[in-house]
C-alpha cells in the first residue's frame, strides 16, 4: 500500500541515507526551533545541551540517552535539550569522534605510536585501548561541551531578546 511504484535503486537509498531529502538544513532548523522553544531559562537549556553534547562522546553506545537523562536530572538542566544535544553522535560522526578520541588517549596515556590497527570491536575490552579511548573521548567531549554551552546560551540571549 506504502510502496513506491518504482523502486530506488542501490545507489538513491545510499545517497538518501547519508543526504536527506529536503536537506540538511531542515533537520538544523528543526532541532534549533526545538530548543529554542522550551520554556526555561537559557543557562537551564545551554547546560542540558553540554550535557548531552559530552555524552555524546563516551564510548557507552546505547546509553547515552540513559546516561544523558540522569545527568541532566542530578545538575538540574533541561532534559529535553540534553536529548537534543546526544544527536550530535551519529552514524556520520561517530567514526570521526572515535578515531580523534582514541589518537588524543593513547597520546595523553602512553605516548606511543598509534595503532589503528587495533581498533576493532574484539580487542574494544582491552584496558589500554578502553582507558586511551575513555580518556581521549573526556576530553575531546568536555571541549566540546564547554564550547556548546557558551554558544547555544549566548544564542539564545540573542534571539529571546529579539
Amino acid at each position: 500500500m506504502f510502496k513506491r511504484k518504482k523502486p530506488l535503486d542501490f545507489y538513491s537509498q545510499l545517497r538518501r541515507l547519508i543526504w536527506p531529502v529536503k536537506g540538511w538544513e531542515r533537520n538544523f532548523t528543526y532541532y534549533w526551533k526545538r530548543i529554542v522553544r522550551i520554556p526555561d531559562s537559557p543557562h537551564s537549556i545551554a547546560m542540558g545541551f553540554s550535557i548531552g553534547v559530552f555524552v555524546a562522546f563516551t564510548p557507552f553506545l546505547g546509553f547515552h540517552t540513559i546516561l544523558s537523562i540522569f545527568i541532566a536530572w542530578v545538575l538540574g538542566a533541561n532534559i529535553i535539550s540534553s536529548l537534543i544535544g546526544t544527536f550530535l553522535g551519529n552514524p556520520i560522526t561517530y567514526p570521526l569522534m572515535w578515531t580523534f578520541s582514541y589518537a588524543l588517549g593513547s597520546f595523553f596515556f602512553n605516548a606511543q605510536s598509534i595503532d589503528y590497527e587495533k581498533i576493532e570491536f574484539s580487542n574494544f575490552m582491552e584496558i589500554d585501548f578502553f582507558i586511551s579511548f575513555f580518556l581521549g573521548s573526556s576530553i575531546l567531549g568536555f571541549l566540546f561541551a564547554i564550547s556548546g554551552y557558551f554558544l547555544i546560551k549566548y544564542s539564545l540571549i540573542v534571539f529571546k531578546k529579539n
